[in-house]
């Protein structure tokens, strides 16, 4: 019990930094991200077609190689948790960062 609610509090962190270093005037790597997810991760065609909604919490990390590894995982509905833990694994991100970093990120999906 106690490492499920540890487990879920650690998602109500938006963004936890393994190392953190940015230069003036390039985009930090949350930014990055951010640009990324926005790209990526879209309501799914089958959602709409069912009228799913739901939220999907993902706490992942983007290593140094740019490939993601998913940590944990928390879902109102599991064919939208498949469909982002699916779009973030195939994911290679490129940055100029030569450690991990880890992110907490709630991904929303509602009918308009």
């Amino acid at each position: 019990m106690k490492t499920t609610i540890i487990k879920l509090m650690s998602l109500t962190i938006l963004v936890i930094l393994t190392c953190s270093f940015s230069k003036a005037g390039i985009p930090s790597t949350n930014e990055k991200i951010d640009n990324i997810l926005k790209k990526e991760i879209s309501y799914p065609d089958f959602a709409k077609k069912q009228k799913l909604e739901g939220v999907v919490l993902v706490s992942f990390t983007v290593k140094a190689d740019g490939s993601v590894k998913i940590n944990l995982t928390n879902e109102s509905n599991n064919s939208l948790k498949d469909y982002v833990v699916k779009k973030l694994q195939s994911l290679k991100v490129v940055t100029n960062d030569s450690c991990d970093k880890t992110y907490n990120v709630k991904f929303e999906f509602k009918t308009v």
